[in-house]
Order: structure tokens, then C-alpha cells, then sequence
């Protein structure tokens, strides 16, 4: 019996207890949740917080990655603020993954860089800079590349809006990828309360396209969608339900909607991408393969 088959048939043996994640994972496989719009202090940010440390060790997620909007409701005043400590530390303290994080428009209105400079303070917290680039190393040899960027800028067209869009092109065309993932707190698709972006459909769309970026995630909606629009070479996920809930609904290129708390799961298996997406509660809403 070969190793493929080996592997199915073990895979096939193992009982699924969260709708097909809590499996023995292949040691090329990568997973890692998602979660947005966070940092409110409030009970469904706790019960979501909770939720993830069960999916995290079922789902074997090695990372967290987070949408943006994370300290409710002005961002911080610096590094050592003591909202880090009430709305993140003391609520994650069991979810013990690195997080790679990206900055919302709330964040903007306290101190952008202090949450660059916190990764000094606490190890566990990666924020490289306003754009960031995580490559993550497979088995096989292949890499998965997460790129983040910061869109409030792009939203407000604020000045050197644009050098983030060049520095994304240049580093997909510099240093290509076997797959590619752009993380911006803003959506560009939605049918939730802001509905799609025309500004992030008419300048960022096109390098995803170009680039064959499989999944665009996102926040600042405070729902969960998973969204296939034809017209797009990637799928969009909007993960903003991490600390709050917001009115949402089905839409034509919808693949699910809804509200109330919640994050979601990837996992990448060879060429296959997978997003589970979870309710507060920690019950899958539904998987998806992209």
C-alpha cells in the first residue's frame, strides 16, 4: 500500500467530530483561523475566545489570523495600554498561537504603530508593519504566502495609498508563490451592512486577479460571509463577528451568511484551500473547498 492510500484509509478510520476538520492532519497540511473586528471586552468576544481553543486543537491550527478592528472603540494610546491586557491577553491567554495582524479603522483612530511595536512586549502578537508578508513553509516544499495590508488608507484616499498596491505587486512578482492569500480589514465583496467596495474592486481586484490570489479575507462587516462572485479569480472571505453581531444576508454569489459571533478556519492541503466557518459557539456553520 502505497502512502496516498495509507493515508486515506487512516483518514477514513478517524471519526469526525466537527464536520470533517477533526482529522489526523497530513504533515504538508496548514491550518490556521481567522477572526475579526475583536477587541469590544464583551461577553461575545469571550464566547467566541473560548470557542476558538476548542477548533484551534481539533482543527490542529498552528496560527491566528486577524482582520483588523483590534481594540474597540479608538484603538490604543501605546504599547503598554492596559486595553491589551483586558481585551486581548486575559480573553486569548489559553489560545496559545502566534497571531498575524493587520490594522482596522478603529485602530487608526488611537496609535497606529503602537501595535507594530507591541510584537516587542508580547511575542505572540506579529505586526511586522502596515503591510506585511508571513511565507509559510510546507512539507512538500511548497509555500503559502499571507499578505497584509493596511485599506483604511486606500478607503480614505489618503496620501501613499497607492505604494501599498505597488509594494503588492512587486512582491507577488518578485517572489511568486505555489499560493497566495491577501488579508485587508475593508471587504470587497459583501452583502452585509456596507455591501461591495468600488474603491477595493477597482484598484486591488485587478493584482489579485493577475497574481491568482485564491482567497481575499477580510473584517469591518460584523458578520461571517463567504462570497464566490464570478467575475473574481479568488473567493472572499469576510470574518468580522469576533466580538460582536451586525444584520446580514444572502446574496447571489453567496456561499453563507450570518451573524452573531463567530471566526472561521482554513486549511490548505496540497492545491486544495478549505474555509469552516464557525458560529460563537464553536458549531460549524458549513465547510467550503475553494
Amino acid at each position: 500500500m502505497n502512502r496516498r492510500h495509507f493515508l486515506a484509509a487512516t483518514l477514513a478510520a478517524v471519526p469526525l467530530s466537527i464536520k470533517g476538520w477533526a482529522r489526523m492532519l497530513d504533515p504538508q497540511d496548514i491550518s490556521f483561523l481567522v477572526i475579526g473586528d475583536w477587541g469590544a471586552g464583551g461577553p461575545i468576544q469571550k464566547r467566541v475566545a473560548d470557542s476558538m481553543v476548542r477548533v484551534a486543537t481539533q482543527t490542529k491550527a498552528s496560527f491566528v489570523v486577524s482582520t483588523g478592528d483590534n481594540i474597540y472603540p479608538d484603538g490604543v494610546t501605546s504599547d503598554a495600554d492596559p486595553q491589551w491586557k483586558t481585551k486581548y491577553e486575559r480573553i486569548y491567554d489559553q489560545l496559545a498561537l502566534p497571531w498575524w495582524s493587520i490594522l482596522g479603522n478603529h485602530d487608526h483612530r488611537g496609535n497606529p504603530d503602537a501595535q507594530i511595536s507591541y510584537a516587542k512586549r508580547n511575542p505572540r502578537w506579529n505586526m511586522p508593519g502596515r503591510t506585511w508578508r508571513h511565507d509559510v513553509q510546507r512539507g512538500s516544499g511548497d509555500v503559502l504566502s499571507i499578505l497584509g495590508l493596511d485599506t483604511t488608507p486606500m478607503m480614505q484616499g489618503a496620501e501613499g495609498w497607492r505604494k501599498q498596491l505597488e509594494w503588492l505587486d512587486a512582491s507577488l512578482t518578485s517572489m511568486p508563490t505555489s499560493m497566495s492569500i491577501v488579508v485587508g480589514h475593508h471587504p470587497m465583496r459583501s452583502y452585509g451592512h456596507y455591501g461591495d467596495s468600488s474603491v477595493l474592486v477597482k484598484h486591488l481586484k485587478p493584482l489579485l486577479d493577475k497574481h491568482r490570489v485564491r482567497l481575499y479575507m477580510c473584517g469591518h462587516e460584523h458578520d461571517m460571509q463567504l462570497i464566490r462572485n464570478p467575475d473574481d479569480q479568488f473567493s472572499c472571505l469576510v470574518s468580522g463577528a469576533g466580538g460582536g453581531g451586525r444584520p446580514t444576508k444572502m446574496g447571489a454569489h453567496s456561499k453563507i451568511a450570518y451573524t452573531d459571533g463567530g471566526f472561521a478556519c482554513v486549511r490548505v492541503s496540497g492545491s486544495e484551500l478549505s474555509v469552516e466557518l464557525f458560529d460563537s459557539g464553536g458549531t460549524s456553520k458549513g465547510r467550503f473547498t475553494l
